[in-house]
C-alpha cells in the first residue's frame, strides 16, 4: 500500500509540474513556435520580452500594486486578528467567518460585483480601484497566516509586560508584534504572491491603462502566439518559486494548514 501511495503521489507530482517544466523549456527555443529547444538553446524570447514595453510597464505596475495591496492587507489583517483573538469585540467567530467569505465566492461573481461597485464610485480603471479589489482578495490569506502566528504568542508575556507598567499599545508594539513578526512577514509575502498572480478579478475591473502583467500576458496571447509568452511565464514561475521558498522558510504554509 505504501508503494502504491508513493507511486500515486509521484504521478500526481509529475502531472502538476510537467506543464510548468515544458513552458520553461520552450522559453529557450530558438524557433518561432512553441517547441522544445533540442540541442540549440537561445535567449531570443527573453530579449524580446524585455524589449516589449508593455511587459516591462505591466511588471512594474504589478509589483507596485502587489506591494500596496499586501501592505494594506497586512496592517488590516493584523489589527483585525489582534482584536478578535484578544476578545475585544463580541461575536468574534462571526467576524472570522466574514473575513474568510471572499474565498467562498467564485472569482467571476466577485469580479462582476466589484466592477459594479467601482463604477458607481468612479474608480473603474484606476490604480486605487484595482488595489482595493486586491486587498479584499488577499485579506483572507493574511488573516489566516497572522491568526496562526498570534496564537503562538504566549499571553503570559503580554500580561507580564502590562504588569510591569506597559500599556496596551506598548505591549502590542514591544511584545506581541516582535514575537509574531515571522507570521506577519509570511502573511505579507502570501498576499504579494496572490495579488501579483491575480487575473480573473483584475480582468473585470481594469482597462487599458492599468493592465497587470498576468492580464497583459493574457491579452498578448489573444493577439499573437509566440514563445515570448513562454519567456514571460518562465520568469513568473521563477519569481513565484523564489517567494514560495522564502514563505515556506517563514512557516507560512504550515500556518495555512492550521
Amino acid at each position: 500500500m505504501r508503494r502504491a501511495l508513493a507511486l500515486f503521489n509521484a504521478a500526481m507530482l509529475v502531472f502538476m509540474l510537467a506543464p510548468l517544466v515544458m513552458i520553461v523549456l520552450m522559453s529557450f527555443t530558438p524557433s518561432g513556435g512553441f517547441v522544445l529547444p533540442g540541442w540549440h538553446w537561445s535567449l531570443r524570447w527573453y530579449r524580446a520580452a524585455f524589449a516589449y514595453p508593455g511587459f516591462v510597464d505591466a511588471f512594474l505596475l504589478s509589483v507596485r500594486l502587489a506591494l500596496s495591496a499586501a501592505a494594506i492587507a497586512t496592517v488590516l489583517g493584523f489589527a483585525a486578528v489582534w482584536v478578535l483573538q484578544r476578545r475585544l469585540v463580541p461575536g468574534g467567530g462571526w467576524f472570522d467567518s466574514l473575513f474568510m467569505s471572499p474565498l467562498l465566492v467564485p472569482a467571476v461573481v466577485f469580479g462582476i460585483a466589484m466592477l459594479q461597485f467601482l463604477n458607481r464610485h468612479g474608480l473603474y480603471n484606476s490604480f486605487v480601484g484595482v488595489m482595493l479589489a486586491h486587498v479584499v482578495v488577499v485579506l483572507p490569506f493574511v488573516v489566516r497566516v497572522i491568526a496562526s502566528a498570534l496564537r503562538d504568542v504566549p499571553r503570559r508575556l503580554e500580561w507580564a509586560a502590562m504588569g510591569l507598567g506597559a500599556g496596551p499599545l506598548m505591549t502590542l508594539l514591544r511584545v506581541t508584534l516582535p514575537l509574531s513578526a515571522r507570521g506577519v512577514i509570511a502573511g505579507f509575502l502570501f498576499a504579494f504572491i496572490v495579488s501579483f498572480d491575480e487575473v480573473t478579478v483584475t480582468l473585470f475591473i481594469t482597462g487599458p491603462a492599468y493592465q497587470t502583467l498576468p492580464v497583459r500576458l493574457y491579452n498578448y496571447l489573444t493577439d499573437q502566439v509566440d514563445p515570448t509568452a513562454a519567456a514571460v511565464s518562465a520568469m513568473l514561475i521563477f519569481l513565484s518559486l523564489s517567494l514560495i521558498v522564502v514563505l515556506d522558510r517563514l512557516g507560512g504554509f504550515k500556518a495555512m494548514r492550521r
